[in-house]
């Protein structure tokens, strides 16, 4: 492990923003949560909602089974402990592999290794500053939660757990990025297994057989919760993401030692010893850059539709149940009278800022491609800036925008079969379609970003993060009104409940085409970067 110490700091330096946002952002949902308590739930009636809760499949499966809602940290870890917990699995996979497969493919891991460093140094330092953030993270929600009243035990449970979840993802973006030489491909196999365990989790939580709902302990983003903060802890639960999270992290060593530098364990495909005459413009090499995120994003989405139309039916008896949710709900679904259409626009709400997600990866891309060298040798050709521009642009804007028209129709398709009226699947449809400016302004927002200032990329991603926070508890806590609209999507119509707004929608897609022109006069006017 020699140079260990010296990799780290380096690790912190060049990660140290990207940490401190995820930490900060994900701390502050927290104790949030808490202190909006007795605005949600009465304590009163708090038996009443957790017997609800648990004979409630709709419920169970997105937000987990209830524990003790008869205290603001055990509704804390029933409303955001498995989101948070997500969230820091995200943040585990994402710093792991930018700190060691994509340091490696971009050559520099080659020139720290020319020095004095040990072999496995810079995995070591990539995977122990990532664990110091989720150590970070977790410290961060105990302190907070212990700041607004909550018992010092459960606090300390509940941090513990959000951290070691966070960890065994550590180990997962480790063994990723020893599994393939392409650092995007890592990334997604480590979100794909954070996908894979979030879904076995919803399904075994809204599942009637008790059978089924034992497969909730294969999951590790449950983990956290199976702990049972602020409810007679159970803290042998903790050993669960500490084995995985080791016997992980040492499996990433010992693939490391299998592999040559600056390749994987899966070898690379063959390609063909020409290219087809398809890849001959920007336009096309962009769309096969792109197809298998593309797709991969179409099937989660469309999958996800699929399991949250399946529980509208359902939704609408459950609130008028227990009031409390019912108004938490109308706020999420603004202001809806039928709690049907307010449980539409809450999901169509999220999936707009996912689908937004989706249009900035798709369209940094580009940044990727001008990083390693590759834009140039496109330029070098016939193809203009303006074209290579365009090409990412039209797959950025165009996939999220269908996408978001396809998951409110599918989304949709069980209500329209319950009620005989498949009229609906149009009117949410047109909802998502309502929604998509706000997408792309944000897409608007990256592209002003890479034409001017391609440092600034963060900055879109901030805009994300904050519509998400804002969209999955600003309005169920009942924040301020000016601040749960400081996001793109909050001018726009939220169909069917209110009424369509032209005027906005088109003036949001055009200051979206207008942030679009400035950037790529940016574009046109800048040096290429790269290697």
């Amino acid at each position: 492990m020699t140079g260990l110490g010296t990799l780290v700091r380096l690790a912190l330096r060049r990660s140290r923003w990207f940490y401190l946002a995820w930490v900060l952002a994900l701390t502050v949902v927290v104790p949030l949560t808490a202190a909006a308590y007795e605005q949600i739930v009465d304590p009163r009636n708090a038996d009443l909602l957790i017997a609800t809760m648990e004979n409630n499949p709709t419920m169970r499966a997105m937000l987990g089974p209830p524990v003790d809602l008869t205290t603001a940290g055990g509704f804390t870890v029933w409303r955001v402990g498995t989101f948070v917990a997500a969230m820091a699995g995200i943040m585990a996979v994402l710093g792991v592999v930018r700190s060691t497969r994509a340091e490696e493919e971009d050559g520099r891991t080659e020139l720290l290794r020319s020095g004095a460093t040990g072999r496995h140094a810079p995995l070591a330092a990539g995977v122990l500053v990532a664990l110091l953030a989720c150590a970070a993270l977790g410290l961060a929600v105990a302190v907070s939660m212990t700041l607004v009243g909550e018992p010092v035990v459960g606090s300390v449970a509940f941090g513990a757990g959000l951290a070691l979840v966070g960890a065994t993802f550590v180990g997962v973006g480790a063994v990723a990025a020893q599994l393939t030489a392409s650092a995007r491909t890592a990334t997604a196999l480590g979100l794909w297994t954070l996908a894979a365990a979030y879904t076995l989790r919803a399904v075994a939580d809204g599942s009637t057989d008790e059978g089924v709902r034992e497969l909730a302990w294969a999951s590790p983003v449950q983990w956290m919760a199976l702990t049972r903060p602020y409810a007679d802890e159970r803290w042998w639960v903790l050993l669960l993401p500490l084995l995985a999270a080791l016997v992980l992290v040492a499996l990433a060593v010992v693939l490391e030692r299998r592999r040559d530098h600056g390749a994987g364990l899966w070898a690379a495909r063959r390609g063909r010893a020409e290219a087809a005459g398809s890849l001959a413009s920007p336009g096309a090499l962009a769309v096969r850059l792109q197809r298998g995120q593309v797709i991969g994003w179409t099937v989660g989405l469309l999958l996800f539709a699929l399991a949250m139309g399946s529980l509208s039916t359902t939704f609408g008896d459950l609130l008028e149940q227990v009031p409390q949710l019912g108004v938490m709900f109308e706020r999420m679904g603004a202001g809806a009278e039928q709690l049907v259409d307010a449980f539409f626009v809450a999901m169509l709400s999220i999936v707009a800022v996912l689908v937004a997600v989706v249009a900035v990866q798709l369209f940094s891309r580009l940044a990727a491609e001008e990083e390693r060298g590759h834009a140039e040798l496109v330029l070098s050709t016939g193809a203009t800036r303006g074209r290579l521009l365009t090409a990412y642009l039209v797959v950025a804007a165009l996939v999220p925008v269908l996408l978001l028209v396809a998951v409110g129709a599918v989304m949709a398709l069980n209500q329209a079969r319950t009620s005989g009226s498949w009229g609906v699947v149009g009117e949410v449809a047109g909802a998502g379609a309502a929604l998509a400016p706000g997408g792309l302004v944000v897409l608007g927002i990256a592209v002003l970003a890479h034409g001017w200032a391609p440092r600034l990329a963060w900055v879109t991603w901030v805009v994300v993060g904050w519509s998400l926070v804002m969209v999955w508890v600003g309005a169920a806590l009942d924040l301020p009104e000016w601040l749960t609209e400081l996001t793109p999507w909050a001018p726009l119509p939220q169909l069917p409940v209110e009424d369509m707004d032209w005027p906005v929608v088109l003036g949001m897609t055009g200051l979206a085409a207008a942030l679009v022109a400035l950037g790529a006069v940016g574009y046109r006017r800048r040096d290429i970067t790269g290697t």
